[in-house]
């Protein structure tokens, strides 16, 4: 999620459409948001919360993946995700579109010989049918046209290959509660743009996340959405959806610099950035004694492909 507080202009009782939005002025897959995280790749490397080890460790004992698999991974960026994949000894395929980015995976996996890191786009990568076990996307399927994201991973995943995904959602808790009212104050000020907040409580996320529904839907409810997602149950089985509390820990120059990788800040004047950052930091100081906690729910849902893949419709 790409702001300091929260959800712009939702409360916890939104519909599950409007539960993530892109940034003022972002509205399709094209957007600059989507890129933008290219620019600031070697903060995004050091900087980014990653995700916790029991949610990485599950990817690999539902897909049973092992030195035989091949997995596909969809958006790497500098290969937080991708290093528990690797350690399972599988054959990795990791499709980032950023330059930048795509050069500080290879860096950062190059301990891992059966690891390939590839600049290009998953619509663009032209991958072969049924050649996957696994494909995996960790934050990063929401910027791919879900019209085209479902039908693209089953089409690339062997017949019962798992398609999985995995995201952190922040939600209510952490010490950052304590200056959330002083920090929207800034925001009204110097990025009125941003709007307003709020975060659903931990058990909210938790219920959105296991409400049923293929794994289109269940994303809609816990991920951004650039558009309407299609059905597809005729696709992949119903999904087995995870979830996982945990708390970030950051002092004020680590969480300053989090805070400039999400796309809302990164895409802002330089200047009002710059003057809105150093105001919460001095908040952090003040009233936080320089150190913050997160709080996020890891959500992780992975889907079998359904052994033979259906037309919309047809009975299973």
């Amino acid at each position: 999620m790409d702001r300091l507080g929260g959800v712009h202009g939702a409360r916890p009782d939104d519909r599950p459409e409007a539960y993530i939005p892109l940034p003022a002025g972002h509205r399709h897959p094209g957007s600059p948001a989507a890129t933008v995280f290219d620019l600031v790749a070697a903060t995004y490397d050091t900087a980014r919360p990653g995700y916790p080890a029991a949610a990485l460790a599950r990817i690999g004992a539902e897909c049973g993946l092992g030195p035989s698999s091949r997995v596909l991974e969809v958006g790497c960026g500098t290969g937080q995700a991708t290093r528990a994949l690797a350690a399972s000894g599988c054959a990795l395929r990791c499709l980032e579109p950023g330059h930048n980015l795509a050069a500080l995976a290879r860096r950062n996996l190059a301990a891992w010989p059966l690891v390939e890191v590839v600049e290009t786009t998953f619509e663009a990568a032209g991958e072969p049918a049924e050649g996957y076990d696994a494909v995996v996307s960790a934050t990063a399927f929401h910027w791919i046209d879900p019209r085209r994201s479902y039908a693209e991973a089953t089409r690339v995943l062997r017949p019962e290959g798992h398609l999985v995904l995995l995201t952190n959602t922040q939600a209510a808790g952490g010490t950052e509660d304590a200056v959330a009212g002083e920090v929207q104050a800034l925001h009204a000020r110097l990025a009125p743009e941003l709007g307003a907040w709020t975060f659903p409580t931990v058990e909210q996320v938790a219920d959105r996340a296991g409400a049923g529904g293929d794994v289109a839907a269940v994303w809609t409810r816990v991920d951004r959405r650039l558009a309407d997602p299609p059905a597809v149950d005729h696709l992949v089985e119903p999904p087995r959806v995870t979830t996982y509390p945990w708390l970030a820990r950051h002092d004020t120059a680590a969480y300053l610099a989090m805070l400039g990788t999400h796309s809302s800040y990164a895409l802002m004047d330089p200047g009002r950035r710059r003057r809105l950052f150093e105001s919460v930091g001095r908040l952090v100081d003040e009233h936080l004694a320089g150190n913050v906690t997160k709080q996020y729910v890891c959500v992780l849902a992975v889907a079998r492909r359904s052994p033979a893949r259906r037309r919309p419709g047809q009975p299973a």
